[in-house]
């Protein structure tokens, strides 16, 4: 694992020892302070450009600060001692922008000069478990002690990201995902400058919404050219540790379902899904090219949703099959695990209804999605073409 490649864009520092010239451009800090000599290794050693701080930024910028920030240096202590009022202040402030970039995912590095357990102390469960370091996103320690025989204890940085799964895959998928994006722009951009336009022509031309299609020609594109074999499996299988069954099901649920407070209120695509009385749920099947409204008014859209029901956990386990990992399935059904809120949901094709999207909009719950979704369809495609065979003689049987 190369920390010079997983760490790469731009690191956001924010000190109160920094001088306001800025330690990259030729100023300095606070002699007593090691800041500056841990920048100045960090830039050598990976190469970053740093935007830098000597107090905590305006909390209106924060959103566009962490979206651009591969990771953030922050000093704890960002108030004079003994300042008693601005000390509660800075706290506050400090948690409100740790908690802010907990929700963009960005690690943070706190470098401080207090104690690590009185820093600990101050910090919320929200941002920081102290009884479960893997589960943070935020790496804290001495300055002092990050430097070890007169250079910077890199090793330690290393066996934490090594330590935080989250951590180590983001980055890594993050330089992949760069690597893809610059080389899909830069081939089509080389083609023509004006691809995109000409592909939300075709789109308009072939009556489908433009700017869907657009989005998925460029995510289709992308997942060709990122690179599938960047994880390292002496980092992630040391991070297959026990969890809690909820816990597996809702990390399932993450990946196969999206729910509706994320969801365009008119986007009508194949899986939505749609809660129902006495427990019941519509699953739409119709294909996104025809859950496009072609006069405007997508409450008119016709849904062709097959009905479910969810499942005991008694089903489940009769039908699970160990071997496999997966579910035996009659011809006339497919399971969907744990999608919603821990429920599994049975879909049973026999029971098709079509209905306006006028009048499921209010229950719409959200949308599964692929591979889950894709194995629903070809069930039921397989189901509608099914061939009946004479039925075999009792007799016949061994």
């Amino acid at each position: 694992m190369e920390l010079n490649s997983l760490m790469s864009g731009i690191g956001v520092v924010i000190d109160d020892a920094l001088e306001s010239s800025g330690v990259g451009e030729g100023g300095s800090s606070d002699s007593s302070d090691l800041i500056g000599e841990i920048l100045q290794r960090l830039e050598r050693e990976w190469n970053l450009p740093f935007y830098e701080s000597k107090e905590m930024p305006p909390e209106k910028s924060w959103p566009n600060l962490l979206q651009a920030a591969s990771f953030i240096l922050l000093d704890w202590k960002l108030w004079p001692t003994g300042a008693s009022q601005l000390e509660e202040e800075g706290i506050r402030k400090n948690t409100r922008f740790l908690k802010e970039a907990r929700d963009h995912f960005v690690p943070v590095f706190i470098f401080t000069n207090e104690s690590p357990e009185d820093v600990e102390s101050k910090l919320p469960e929200s941002v920081y478990r102290k009884e479960s370091p893997e589960r943070n996103f935020i790496f804290l320690r001495r300055k002092e002690d990050l430097i070890v025989e007169d250079s910077l204890d890199f090793a330690a940085i290393e066996d934490w990201i090594r330590g935080n799964a989250s951590v180590y895959a983001l980055k890594t998928w993050e330089e992949t995902f760069h690597s893809a994006k610059k080389e899909l722009f830069g081939a089509m951009y080389a083609r023509s400058p004006a691809w995109p336009g000409v592909f939300w022509q075709a789109y308009k031309d072939d009556s489908v919404d433009p700017s869907s299609s657009l989005t998925q020609l460029i995510n289709d594109s992308l997942r060709g050219r990122i690179r599938t074999n960047a994880f390292e499996d002496d980092v992630l299988a040391s991070a297959d540790a026990e969890i809690p069954k909820e816990e597996l099901q809702a990390l399932i649920a993450e990946t196969s379902f999206r729910r509706e407070n994320t969801l365009p209120e008119d986007e009508i695509r194949c899986g939505d899904l749609f809660r129902q009385p006495k427990g019941k749920f519509l699953l739409n099947l119709r294909p996104d090219c025809d859950c496009i409204p072609r006069n405007g008014s997508a409450d008119e859209v016709k849904l062709y949703c097959v009905e479910g029901k969810g499942m005991s956990d008694a089903d489940l386990g009769r039908q699970f099959q160990r071997e496999q990992g997966n579910f035996s399935e009659r011809v006339w059904e497919s399971v969907a695990f744990a999608i919603y809120d821990g429920k599994s949901l049975r879909f049973d094709f026999r029971r098709l209804r079509l209905a306006e999207y006028s009048e499921l909009r209010d229950q719409r719950i959200g949308r599964l999605l692929h591979p889950y979704l894709t194995r629903v369809q070809q069930r039921y495609a397989l189901y509608q073409q099914r061939q009946a065979l004479l039925r075999i003689p009792e007799e016949a049987i061994p």
